[in-house]
């Protein structure tokens, strides 16, 4: 049987503070998009309901796509 879960955002409290920074020192607070690097972390040892989770962490704006750890999977977005 196919199942699907949703994932729950985990977003690291210095992501803000960073993009705080770019949008103010590099962006000068355009509005434009900017790639954002997410990874998703499936946990088989949690419940379903908490095992997927999209994780933003505070160099998701700088990270390079192409270094992600064996245990996540990329989500880039724009």
């Amino acid at each position: 049987m196919l199942r699907f879960a949703t994932f729950t955002s985990d977003i690291e409290l210095p992501f803000y503070t960073s993009l705080a920074s770019h949008k103010i020192n590099h962006d000068k607070l355009d509005d434009s998009s900017r790639k954002l690097l997410g990874l998703y972390e499936i946990r088989s040892s949690d419940a379903p309901e908490i095992s997927c989770r999209l994780q933003v962490h505070s160099n998701a704006l700088t990270n390079d796509t192409s270094v992600v750890q064996p245990a996540y999977m990329s989500a880039l977005h724009r």
